[in-house]
């Protein structure tokens, strides 16, 4: 994997700086070393009760570190006013890490900047109901900008609806930025509400001005819940509320393992963000650009293993993506989404939903998949209705620019793409590769159907690339505050590997 930076974002650990970096998976260990040393330079303030640790936390300012004494914190309110700098930020941690635990009723909210909360379990939460609401404020709500959380795990916390945590507008409409939510653990959630919200307008409008970009950073996180909600009952992450926000948020590095709570994983709902190097496990859902358009998503593994359970690939509205190094291998396929690894939204351009279209999907594998590679008129019979009732022209997904895709099935008789109309409006073919199954579309200029081995990699386990195959060359501006060359990873093709539990959550946490 590639080391990247995120521009503008800054780490404070143990004293020392470390301007722009965000490295990758053989680093972070090395980072991680620097988070937990006590500074040689701030003091350090040592509590071990709740009263102290709320007496201190008033007088916290930049360079100190408040250090919680191993043992349980019932009932704290943590809420930090005062602010560090970027060269001396506050830190809250842990002494020894993961063994201080919030509980009861508790809450954290970081109001101040450049603020590192850092090691804590949180478990046995008893938070009163009536003071918490879906898409509000989250057990850990950030309100202020250039915060950090890490080695923190959240398991099973209580009923409570709301989520774990969240970047939160201030009361006076301020809106967090340039935050890292990185190496926690989300773990057995049961309630409604995602896991993690990312926001930048207080709900969802179609007035008014965008949502500000937030350049935030999610990273090497583990997430896993596995109980089933009904409805939109909260999956994983969501950025932002509405398509014509900015999000410029990158989430990274993650690994999601049986996150099943609804359909969407991950519901980007903001402009520009970038999904890459994730890896989605057995998760009974999809990863969707449900909002807003020119997003990413770039080097992800979907893989799954149980037949017996409906899993999903990426769910895509809008338009001006790219869609480049992806890895698909399904063992099943979702059939409340119409049973495909990739599907693209069919509807009325720039709506609630919105129409997928003019988009780069190139150099990714669909190894195998027990179901279509492609939907080309993702719930088309649901959308027909919605745009009659709704007054709009609803249309199939077109101006499509597939290069460099491999299509291979060994196992299966999915057709590799489904529509049911003509295609010839779809778009462009060029260095596309098939074997297997028949393409179920008649435009086959640019795909290559000589046959090739279907065979897995011995060392890794995944499905090899055809020999001689070579990755077609791509173009894509970058995102401002991302500092990732977009068109050099989407060239590379599959690069990288899955991400491993190892290399995510809380380090100290085993279960």
């Amino acid at each position: 994997m590639k080391v990247f930076k995120h521009v503008k974002l800054m780490l404070v650990l143990g004293g020392i700086i470390l301007f722009n970096s965000c490295s990758d998976n053989l680093n972070e260990a090395s980072l991680h070393e620097l988070s937990t040393m006590s500074s040689v330079v701030s003091p350090v303030i040592d509590v071990s009760t709740v009263a102290e640790v709320n007496n201190a936390v008033m007088t916290l300012s930049s360079g100190q570190t408040l250090s919680l004494a191993p043992g349980e914190y019932k009932d704290l309110q943590l809420v930090v006013t005062n602010s560090g700098t970027a060269d001396n930020p506050i830190v809250i941690k842990s002494s020894l890490i993961g063994q201080a635990a919030i509980t009861g009723n508790c809450k954290v909210e970081l109001k101040g900047e450049h603020i590192i909360l850092e090691g804590f379990l949180f478990r046995d939460g008893a938070r009163l109901n009536g003071e918490w609401s879906s898409h509000g404020p989250g057990l850990i709500a950030i309100y202020g900008s250039h915060n950090r959380v890490t080695q923190c795990v959240i398991d099973n916390f209580n009923d409570v609806t709301s989520a774990y945590l969240t970047t939160s507008l201030a009361a006076d409409g301020s809106v967090p930025q340039y935050c890292r939510i990185d190496h926690c653990s989300f773990m057995n959630k049961t309630t409604n509400d995602q896991v993690v919200n990312l926001n930048n307008t207080a709900k969802k409008s179609t007035v008014g001005d965008p949502g500000i970009p937030m350049y935030h950073r999610l990273d090497h996180c583990y997430f896993y819940n596995p109980f089933k909600k009904s409805g939109n009952a909260g999956g994983g992450v969501r950025i932002g509320y509405w398509r014509k926000d900015y999000g410029r948020c990158l989430v990274d590095s993650n690994l999601f393992v049986a996150q099943n709570s609804e359909p969407e994983i991950i519901t980007s709902k903001s402009m520009e963000n970038v999904i890459y190097g994730n890896t989605f496990n057995n998760c009974e859902g999809t990863m969707n650009f449900r909002h807003g358009d020119h997003q990413v998503m770039i080097h992800n593994f979907f893989i799954s293993y149980d037949s017996s359970k409906d899993c999903g690939g990426a769910f895509i509205w809008g338009s001006g993506h790219l869609i480049a190094g992806n890895y698909f291998q399904l063992a099943k396929t979702m059939k409340s989404r119409g049973y495909a690894a990739l599907y693209l939204n069919s509807g009325a351009k720039a709506s609630e939903h919105a129409l997928a279209y003019d988009m780069t999907i190139a150099n990714n594998y669909f190894a195998n998949n027990n179901g279509y590679a492609v939907e080309l008129q993702g719930l088309k019979d649901r959308r027909v209705l919605w745009c009659a009732d709704n007054g709009l022209t609803y249309e199939d997904p077109y101006d499509l620019r597939f290069t460099g895709n491999v299509f291979a099935n060994k196992s299966f008789s999915y057709d590799f793409f489904h529509t049911d109309t003509s295609t010839g409006s779809i778009g462009t073919f060029n260095n596309d590769r098939f074997t297997g199954a028949n393409l179920g579309i008649t435009e086959r200029t640019g795909m290559d159907q000589t046959p090739f081995t279907v065979a897995k990699d011995p060392t890794t386990g995944y499905y090899s690339l055809p020999t001689g195959y070579a990755p077609s060359t791509v173009s894509y501006p970058n995102i401002t505050g991302i500092d990732l060359d977009l068109s050099l990873l989407a060239s590379q093709g599959i690069v990288s590997r899955p991400v491993k539990q190892s290399d995510t959550g809380a380090s100290w946490y085993s279960k």
